[in-house]
C-alpha cells in the first residue's frame, strides 16, 4: 500500500514538501477503490475521471487552504452541486442538488477534493444500504454513515463527511475501527443536507486520526487547528461512566472500557468512576421518542407519496412518530432539559467522560446496523463525543471507548482526544 494510507495532515505535507501531488494522491485513492469496492460496496456515487480532474485542477492552482489535495468522501445526504445526492432512498436516486451544502464547500475551500458520495442507510435510519465491514465483509460497517466509515477504514479516503441523529457516526466509526466525531449540536452549518430532527441531527466527521478530524474541525468551526496546545501541561481528569445501559454492553466491551481506564491512569490522567445522575435512566427513551416524532414530520411527504418505496423499517418509524402526543413529546423535550441541567455540573470536575462508544464488535450479518443504545442519551443532550478505537472484540473486529466533552467544549475534547488517542495505541 502506498499514498491510500496517509493522513490528511500527511497529505497535506507531502504536497507543500513535493514528495507528491494532488493527482497522484487522488489516483492512489481510486485504485484503492477500484480494487475493493465491489467487495466493500462504500460508494453511492463514484465518477474517477471528475475526481482526478478537479485534482489536476488543484495542482495547477498551487497550494490553496489548509487542505490542499486531502480527498475526501461525502455521506449521501448531504448535497453537492456535481453529483446526484440520493439520500439512500430509490425514488430520490437522481436527485441533483444546485448547490453544495455549506459543510461540503468549506471544505472545498480549504482545498480539499472531493472523491465521491458515501452509502447512507435509507433517509439515514435503520434499513442497510449495500457497505459491508472491510475489516470482515460478513459484518454489518453500522449505520446510517456506512459508506464513510467503510471507505475511510479501507484506505479509500482519509476523511468524510457523517452525520448523526443517534449514533449514526459514533457506532460505524466504531465497528469500523476509525476515529469518529459528532460535534456539540449546532456547531457546524446544516443547510444543505437532508433534516430528520431538528432538535438532534448534527453533521460530523470520520477519519483514521483524531489529528486529521482536528483539522477537518479548524475549517468547518473557523478555529485554531493547533489542538494539542489547549491542554499544555495538563493531563485529562476523566470521568469513567458505566451509564444505566452498561449491562447491555458486551462483556469484551465492559472489559475492554474498563481496560482503558486503567491504562490512562498509568499514563498519568485522573481517572475516577463517575455515577450516572439519576435523570439518565429515562434520557434513552426520551431520545427516541423526539426522534420519531421529529422525523414523522420531517419524512411525512415520503410516507404519504411514496409508501410502497419506504422499507417496513421506514414505515414504522413514522407510524410511531405519528402515535407519539404533543404532550409526550414536551415532555420528553423537558427531560433533555433536565438532563442538560444534570450533566452541566459534571464538567465542573472532569474534562471528558470516558463510556463505550457501541455495545461490543460489529454484529455479523449485513441485515442492520446494530444497536445505538451507548449513543442516544449524548445526542440528546447536545454533546461532543469522539469515538477512539481500541482493542478488539471476540472475533478481532475493533472495539472502541467512547470519550464525551462538555457543551461547546469540542476544541478542548479534541484536544483531550488527541493525548487519549496516543497513549492506548503505545
Amino acid at each position: 500500500m502506498g499514498r491510500e494510507t496517509l493522513t490528511g495532515r500527511e497529505i497535506v505535507r507531502d504536497i507543500r514538501e513535493g514528495r507528491a501531488s494532488c493527482e497522484t494522491v487522488m489516483e492512489a485513492c481510486l485504485a484503492r477503490v477500484e480494487a475493493r469496492e465491489d467487495e466493500v460496496g462504500a460508494f453511492a456515487y463514484l465518477d474517477p475521471e471528475q475526481a482526478l480532474r478537479k485534482a489536476r485542477q488543484a495542482d495547477r492552482a498551487g497550494r490553496q487552504g489548509p487542505m490542499h489535495g486531502v480527498p475526501f468522501i461525502i455521506k449521501d445526504i448531504i448535497d453537492t452541486d456535481d453529483m446526484p445526492t440520493g439520500w439512500g432512498f430509490a425514488p430520490y436516486g437522481n436527485r441533483q442538488p444546485s448547490r453544495n451544502a455549506r459543510c461540503v464547500e468549506l471544505f472545498i475551500e480549504a482545498g480539499a477534493i472531493p472523491l465521491g458520495k458515501a452509502v447512507t442507510t435509507e433517509m439515514a435510519f435503520y434499513q442497510p444500504g449495500k457497505t459491508a465491514n472491510p475489516r470482515n465483509l460478513a459484518h454489518t460497517p453500522g449505520g446510517s454513515s456506512s459508506g464513510t466509515a467503510a471507505a475511510v477504514a479501507d484506505f479509500m479516503a482519509p476523511i468524510g463527511f457523517g452525520s448523526q441523529t443517534a449514533g449514526s457516526i459514533i457506532r460505524p466509526a466504531s465497528f469500523c475501527g476509525v476515529a469518529g466525531y459528532k460535534p456539540t449540536l449546532g456547531l457546524y452549518d446544516m443547510s444543505g443536507i437532508m433534516p430528520l430532527s431538528e432538535s438532534l441531527d448534527a453533521v460530523g466527521l470520520m477519519a483514521r486520526s483524531v489529528d486529521d478530524i482536528a483539522l477537518g474541525h479548524s475549517v468547518l468551526g473557523g478555529q485554531d487547528n493547533q489542538f494539542a496546545d489547549q491542554n499544555a501541561g495538563r493531563v485529562p481528569r476523566i470521568g469513567f461512566m458505566r451509564e444505566p445501559h452498561w449491562q447491555e454492553a458486551s462483556a469484551d466491551m465492559r472489559a475492554n472500557c474498563e481496560k482503558a481506564a486503567e491504562l490512562l491512569a498509568a499514563r498519568g490522567a485522573s481517572v475516577s468512576d463517575l455515577t450516572p445522575p439519576p435523570i439518565f435512566a429515562e434520557l434513552a427513551e426520551a431520545q427516541r421518542k423526539i426522534m420519531a416524532y421529529e422525523i414523522a414530520r420531517s419524512r411525512g411527504h415520503e410516507y404519504e407519496a411514496c409508501y410502497d418505496a419506504l422499507s417496513a423499517h421506514y414505515r414504522g418509524l413514522i407510524e410511531d412518530g405519528r402515535a407519539i402526543s404533543d404532550e409526550d413529546y414536551r415532555n420528553s423535550l423537558q427531560l433533555a432539559q433536565d438532563g442538560k441541567s444534570a450533566v452541566a455540573g459534571i464538567f465542573a470536575d472532569f474534562d471528558a467522560i470516558l463510556t463505550p462508544a457501541a455495545p461490543g464488535e460489529a454484529p455479523e450479518g449485513l441485515g442492520s446496523t446494530g444497536d445505538p443504545v451507548f449513543n442516544r442519551i449524548w445526542t440528546l443532550l447536545q454533546l461532543p463525543c469522539v469515538s477512539i478505537p481500541f482493542g478488539t472484540g471476540p472475533k478481532g473486529l475493533p472495539l472502541s471507548v467512547q470519550i464525551v466533552g462538555s457543551y461547546r467544549g469540542d476544541l478542548a475534547l479534541l484536544g483531550h482526544c488527541g493525548w487519549i488517542e496516543k497513549q492506548l495505541s503505545l
